[in-house]
């Protein structure tokens, strides 16, 4: 289970030095995890083992893998090898991720994604406990595999990527934990909680030690211009729709459904900086942690007050956004030019937050 205050960052797109860098400063600053995401920039394994020979407390978590990208049984021989680096600091997230990663990047079959992320986690579980594992599911199957070296003690936390209410429920039922990206508060009280206790009753237990994660974009400054420079990242989730569906559903809930819909309108007609102009600074501030450290930390305090275990703060460039997925913009759209060195001063400042030394700017 995370620290009181459970705060977690992503290090995200970074080459390994930097990776390095930030995970020694995050835990000498005592944040409680980093995670390590997976999409065109590097695996997560590797940067998760780079911070681990940095580091001594900070839990590392892959954030998200996807259950495609690698057959069960490699995915939990990676596991086990990386916890050897630093024992019961890994973190197992997985996800199902886009579908245009699947079937365009791996060549794989995007289909019965309950059954497959049930099949996928039961198999991996199972053989980093040390069983002898044959299981013939619907889509995934291994024939009698055993893992070769001691079993981890505590054993690998297993979380799940999960923002509709099946997915969540799913993980209610056999996950540890959920990294949650883009809930809004009223949606964590009317989806992502009722879902996850849904789970749990079916699979009669309880939730004690299930750790609720939440990520959202994050820009410490106080320039006073943090809500605005964070609004392409609300651009982002409004049209993400060929990801998850229920990022809109957060949307809506919040109770912007009307500016949801002409953010995509907009962004269908090519026209992103009309529908930048469509997000209020209330809109941004519901679904990032962006502002001052003072005004960051009361927004971390109401997720904490509505049930989130751990808050992970995801460092967004100022005045960026982007597709997250192929076809998610359509083409010919304008796209800003992304400034590296920024982005590092973004993290720099997020994780120095933790200790009261953001820079001002």
């Amino acid at each position: 289970m995370p620290s009181a205050e459970g705060l977690g960052v992503f290090l995200e797109a970074l080459p390994l030095s930097e990776v390095r860098r930030f995970a020694r400063r995050a835990d000498e600053r005592g944040w409680w995890s980093a995670w390590l995401p997976e999409i065109t920039f590097g695996d997560a394994f590797v940067p998760a083992a780079a911070a681990a020979m940095e580091t001594s407390r900070l839990q590392l978590g892959t954030g998200v893998v996807g259950i495609w990208s690698r057959s069960p049984v490699v995915m939990a021989l990676t596991t086990a090898s990386l916890n050897q680096l630093c024992p019961g600091r890994v973190i197992l997230g997985l996800g199902l991720q886009a579908r245009s990663y699947v079937e365009d990047w791996h060549g794989a079959k995007y289909h019965k994604q309950l059954t497959a992320m049930r099949e996928y986690l039961t198999i991996v579980r199972r053989i980093l406990a040390g069983e002898c594992v044959t299981l013939q599911g619907e889509v995934f199957r291994v024939k009698n595999f055993q893992l070769h070296m001691p079993t981890a003690d505590p054993p690998i936390p297993i979380y799940m990527a999960a923002i509709g209410p099946k997915m969540l429920q799913l993980a209610g039922e056999i996950a540890d934990g959920v990294l949650g990206y883009f809930y809004s508060l009223p949606y964590i009280k009317n989806v992502v909680l009722p879902s996850l206790k849904a789970g749990a009753a079916r699979s009669g237990r309880s939730l004690d030690h299930f750790n609720l994660a939440c990520g959202l974009p994050a820009l410490i400054s106080n320039s006073g211009r943090a809500l605005q420079q964070i609004k392409g990242q609300i651009l982002m989730f409004a049209t993400a729709g060929g990801s998850s569906p229920a990022y809109a559903e957060s949307i809506a809930q919040a109770g912007f459904a009307s500016q949801l819909r002409e953010i995509q309108e907009r962004v269908a007609r090519k026209d992103m900086r009309g529908a930048l102009g469509v997000i209020s600074d209330e809109m941004a501030d519901t679904f990032t942690f962006a502002g001052t450290p003072e005004h960051v930390n009361q927004r971390m305090a109401a997720y904490r007050a509505a049930g989130v275990n751990s808050l992970v703060l995801n460092p967004s460039p100022p005045d960026v956004y982007f597709p997250l997925f192929q076809g998610q913009f359509p083409e010919g759209a304008e796209v800003p030019p992304f400034s590296f060195p920024e982005y590092l001063q973004v993290i720099q400042d997020i994780i120095d937050f933790r200790s009261g030394l953001a820079a001002a700017r």
